[in-house]
C-alpha cells in the first residue's frame, strides 16, 4: 500500500502526530510524509491512502491549509481512501463539531476520497502545546485501526 501523510503544523504538535502515523504505516508499504504547502497533484497519483492533518484554528482549518484544496483538480482522490486528523484543545461536545479534522474529512471526500475512518482529534494542553501525554502513542493506535479497516475492505 502506498500512503501519503500530509500535514500543516504551526508549533510542531501536528507534525509529531503525522510522524507517528507515518511510522505505523511503514509496516504496510511505502509512506511519504509531506508538509501541506509542498503538496502537488502528482503526489496524489500513486497513493492508495491519503491521511491529512492540521491544527484547529478558531474552530476551522488554518488559513494556510485552505489554498491546498483550491489548487487540486476535482475528483483527484477518486478510488483512494482518506483519513483526517487534527490537534486541538479539549472541547465541549457542542464545540467538538467544529474541528479541522471534520473540515479536512469533508474536503478530502469532495475530491472523491472514500473515508477509511472517522476524523480524529489529538489533544494539546495549550495554544502552543505540548501534546497531552499518550497522544503520540494514540496516533499509532489510530493508524493501526486504519490499516485494519483497509485490509478488511
Amino acid at each position: 500500500m502506498n500512503t501519503l501523510v500530509v500535514y500543516f503544523s504551526k508549533f510542531g504538535n501536528t507534525q509529531k502526530i503525522a510522524e507517528a502515523i507515518a511510522k505505523t504505516f511503514e509496516s504496510a508499504g511505502d509512506v511519504r510524509l509531506l508538509p501541506s504547502d509542498r503538496l502537488e497533484k502528482t503526489d496524489l497519483e500513486k497513493c492508495d491512502l491519503v491521511v491529512m492533518g492540521s491544527p484547529t484554528h478558531k474552530m476551522n482549518l488554518p488559513k494556510e491549509v485552505r489554498p491546498v484544496f483550491e489548487r487540486l483538480p476535482k475528483k483527484i482522490l477518486r478510488g483512494k481512501f482518506v483519513a483526517a486528523f487534527d490537534t486541538s484543545y479539549q472541547m465541549s461536545p457542542f464545540m467538538a463539531r467544529f474541528t479541522a479534522a471534520k473540515r479536512l474529512d469533508q474536503k478530502l471526500r469532495r475530491l472523491g476520497g472514500k473515508r477509511a475512518v472517522r476524523p480524529e482529534t489529538f489533544l494539546v494542553t495549550g495554544r502552543k502545546g505540548p501534546l497531552f501525554n499518550g497522544e503520540i502513542e494514540r496516533a499509532g493506535v489510530w493508524a493501526h485501526t486504519i490499516l485494519k479497516r483497509l485490509t478488511q475492505a
